[in-house]
């Protein structure tokens, strides 16, 4: 889909509802929940070993060393960093914490195709995401000034660790902004890059050029998904006066919360890296009890009903 984030009108679209998973680009979310709570950029969080052991891109934290709520936040959004995300995420409590309240911002933005399971966008049955959520959230993630700050930076200075084990000490490094979009496109805003087996490849990008503000969003691609997310914008830009073919409601009523339909349930993938296991399989498994149970109740009804038949007709001694 490629939208103006003004009037919510789309320019092209194709499944705009259908549910995906999303990758990296749940990050979005995940920024927008947390820094609610993680108010304060030099707040201090000191990792632990699981925030170091998620799988995929990584910032490389290192536990017992300190690092500011804002080294995180700016590894997570540019560099697409898993373990600043996990390490996030427990600093509001922890992985099921963040997680509730990934969705508590879903529901408050009215977002009706989006799950979030973790805080990475690993691979997680049942997470799940839409282009036409995902506009919404670009659009919120926009009037965010620190969230925009961190999206809209290049370079980052991120800060060095020393081995707990060995006392050896790293020095501090730079990392950068992997969507290449900032600096590298007229009037790029950013916004997030993503990628797994499962969800394939996934972005969202914001170009705002002669007062306009165009954003694109593309997921389960099989490749070249950064040059499919700007080409769509591009076009848009070079339409004299594009015909809408959809409109998404920028700013819905806040929802219950995130209800896709059977149609947009993501293919069921192996939970890894440390991302959280969603509780879907304990409700599957609380199905099956309940089957068998009721499998077990008619079979002993029907054996002892068969019983006293035979009873009654059986002749007397």
């Amino acid at each position: 889909m490629v939208a103006d984030l003004d009037s919510g009108e789309a320019f092209a679209a194709h499944e705009i509802d259908a549910g995906r998973a999303p990758a990296s680009v749940i990050k979005l979310l995940t920024a927008l929940a947390l820094v609610e709570v993680l108010d304060d950029p030099e707040q201090v969080y000191e990792p632990v070993f699981a925030d170091m052991a998620v799988d995929g891109t990584k910032a490389g934290i290192v536990q017992q060393n300190e690092y500011t709520v804002d080294d995180l936040f700016h590894a997570m959004l540019m560099s697409s960093a898993n373990d600043a995300a996990h390490a996030l995420g427990n600093a509001v409590g922890g992985q099921d914490e963040a997680v509730r309240l990934m969705n508590a911002k879903a529901a408050e933005l009215g977002l009706t195709g989006t799950v979030a399971r973790n805080t990475s966008g690993l691979d997680a049955e049942g997470q799940v995401t839409t282009v036409a959520d995902q506009m919404i959230v670009a659009r919120a993630v926009l009037r965010d000034d620190y969230l925009m700050g961190i999206l809209r930076t290049e370079t980052y200075d991120f800060p060095g660790a020393t081995d707990p084990d060995t006392g050896e000490k790293v020095a501090g490094y730079e990392i950068g902004n992997h969507t290449r979009v900032v600096g590298e496109v007229d009037g790029g805003l950013g916004l997030k890059n993503g990628y797994t087996e499962a969800a394939k490849g996934s972005f969202v990008a914001v170009v705002e050029r002669d007062g306009k503000t165009y954003a694109s969003a593309v997921l389960t691609s099989d490749n070249g998904t950064r040059r499919a997310a700007l080409d769509l914008i591009e076009w848009a830009f070079n339409q004299d006066d594009p015909e809408p073919v959809a409109e998404v409601r920028l700013t819905p009523e806040p929802t219950a919360g995130p209800t896709p339909t059977e149609s947009t349930a993501a293919p069921a993938a192996d939970v890894t890296g440390g991302a959280e296991a969603s509780d879907s399989g304990a409700f599957d498994a609380r199905i099956l009890f309940a089957a068998a149970g009721a499998v077990l109740l008619l079979g002993t009804f029907g054996f002892v009903l068969l019983r006293r038949r035979s009873t009654a007709r059986a002749p007397h001694s």
